[in-house]
């Protein structure tokens, strides 16, 4: 197919998805950027952030928390010590991870400290977006469009 290429998410655990898509949009450390098919090789580090693909026509996200991105001629790989597609994201986890982690963060003077508790905060916004997107892209395909 011309216009898709293939796509991995891959984790120490388990390959999050292996398909073809027709787009990635990710977050790189020094700014965003798209991948579209016959895109020139590349690697690159990932932040923690939302990656957006587009399979068959529909986006779709994943919570990426952090790692690299790599793009040959023949397909796209990302390599993160965690990742989880949207649909898989537990929201009220994720919201309570996400209090838990502004109230460390708040209360922590030492600056490791703080950085890990910033950390933590950061995952867990990735995973409610990621989480959020799926849920929209879920009510769209209910109402038709």
């Amino acid at each position: 197919m011309a216009g898709t290429f293939k796509f991995k998410i891959i984790t120490p655990e388990r390959v999050v998805i292996d398909t073809e898509v027709e787009q990635v949009t990710a977050t790189a450390r020094d700014g965003q950027l798209s991948i579209l098919p016959h895109h020139e090789p590349l690697v690159t580090a990932l932040g923690i952030d939302i990656l957006r693909y587009v399979e068959r026509g529909e986006e779709h996200s994943a919570a990426i928390i952090g790692g690299i991105l790599e793009v040959s001629e023949e397909d796209v790989v990302v390599l993160s010590d965690a990742a989880e597609l949207g649909i898989e994201i537990d929201e009220a986890r994720a919201n309570k991870a996400k209090e838990r982690a502004e109230v460390e963060k708040m209360q922590k003077a030492d600056k490791l400290d703080t950085h890990m508790a910033e950390l933590a905060l950061a995952k867990a916004m990735a995973r409610l977006r990621a989480a959020e997107l799926a849920e929209q892209r879920k009510h769209r395909s209910r109402r038709g469009g």
